[in-house]
């Protein structure tokens, strides 16, 4: 080997090592100049900085994901195209999980009560009643049941059809009568003294009205009360994607507000933008990171450091579409406003990032579509509200 190729090599070896170092100066202080805006980090939802399981809003997950660390990749990305309406048959690739089975929930449970009755997440009690009694009296016996779980009531009216007792008229002459209380919600399992409440208060009516009430067996709706707060304690996962301001730059609200106007986003009352589909289902919402809602009245003066995109997975139909869009919108932001995409532990979100979030979604919603509760079906809107 000449002397001018061992120079050449020791050459290159010091250029790689320089972009090397260069870089890993450049991630420190892009995390340093973020830490200092915002608070302190929060747990990431898909990863985080440790390699740890992802959280939900309530219990650790046990699964962990392996921390990904390299420079972001950021690139203008056209327009996102509006999302096709869902389909529930569309197929989607699903990655089982190599060591922990799928405990069955509900499966593909079909509902025999009438919607919104749910026969696989509500308690449901039926009232026949011996002579007809009017709508009105009924709404007034049955107007001091309390809890914490949704309680919905469907009688049969004359006509054969069945409808919700709070739109019934008054005077409507009624002989059956189905009662349920929700199992399970975002706020955990029914309780024991709440289930025992609602039975005894149905019986109460029951007698009053003259009526033969059917309850389910009380023990086996509190083992599924248990199941389905467990298993919801598996899927509940918000996404959060944060584009924040570099160096001492921030972002003006009128920018923000056009960008998320020409992307097809309404500004909702809670302050944020919300992107949503054909049926008027949110998919996800776009919000100020700093204290400040959005609003009409405040916009024009409003300058922020960041902002975040989050996405509520079990309520998404078609989530992984939803999720693709929800990235693109991101970038868009990223490009147009100078910033960067970071996730929730302010690491740069890259396209091996996003793609390692993707495999974790594909997971939990062929977890849900296994268990017959399906992500953004009516089912999984009750549960996860």
């Amino acid at each position: 080997m000449s002397d001018l190729h061992l120079s050449l090599m020791i050459f290159g070896l010091v250029v790689i090592v320089g972009v090397v170092v260069y870089n890993w100066i450049q991630e420190q202080k892009f995390r340093k100049i973020a830490q200092q805006r915002f608070q302190a980090p929060r747990e990431d939802v898909l990863m985080s900085s440790s390699g740890e399981p992802m959280m939900d809003m309530r219990n650790p997950r046990t699964e962990t994901l392996d921390d990904v660390r390299i420079e972001p990749s950021l690139r203008h990305e056209p327009e996102p195209e509006p999302l096709p309406e869902s389909d529930p048959a569309e197929a989607i690739e699903i990655i089982e999980p190599p060591s922990k089975p799928i405990t069955p929930v509900a499966r593909k449970a079909e509902n025999i009560y009438p919607a919104p009755i749910d026969s696989v997440i509500d308690f449901v009690a039926r009232m026949d009643f011996s002579e007809p009694v009017q709508a009105g009296s009924l709404r007034a016996a049955l107007s001091d049941i309390e809890g914490g779980k949704a309680v919905y009531w469907m009688v049969l009216n004359p006509s054969g059809q069945w409808e919700a007792l709070s739109k019934a008229a008054d005077r409507l002459e009624l002989v059956t009568l189905y009662v349920a209380i929700q199992l399970a919600d975002r706020a955990g399992a029914i309780s024991s003294e709440e289930l025992n409440g609602f039975i005894q208060h149905v019986q109460q009516v029951g007698e009053m009205l003259s009526a033969v009430v059917q309850l389910p067996e009380r023990k086996n709706a509190l083992d599924m009360a248990f199941k389905l707060d467990e298993f919801c304690a598996d899927v509940d996962i918000l996404v959060g994607v944060n584009v924040i301001a570099l160096e001492q730059a921030t972002f003006p609200g009128t920018k923000i507000r056009a960008m998320a106007e020409a992307g097809g986003f309404s500004l909702a009352g809670d302050g944020t933008y919300q992107y949503c589909d054909d049926h008027g289902n949110v998919l996800y919402t776009l919000s100020n990171q700093e204290s400040a809602p959005f609003s009409n009245d405040s916009i024009k003066n409003l300058s922020t450091h960041g902002l975040t995109l989050l996405f509520d997975v079990p309520r998404i139909p078609n989530g992984l579409r939803a999720f693709e869009h929800m990235i693109q919108f991101a970038r868009q932001l990223t490009d147009s406003l100078k910033g960067m995409m970071v996730d929730d532990n302010l690491r740069p979100l890259t396209d091996e990032g996003v793609t390692k979030i993707k495999q974790q979604l594909s997971l939990i919603y062929g977890k849900m579509d296994k268990n017959g509760i399906t992500a953004g079906s009516p089912r999984a809107q009750r549960l996860f509200s």
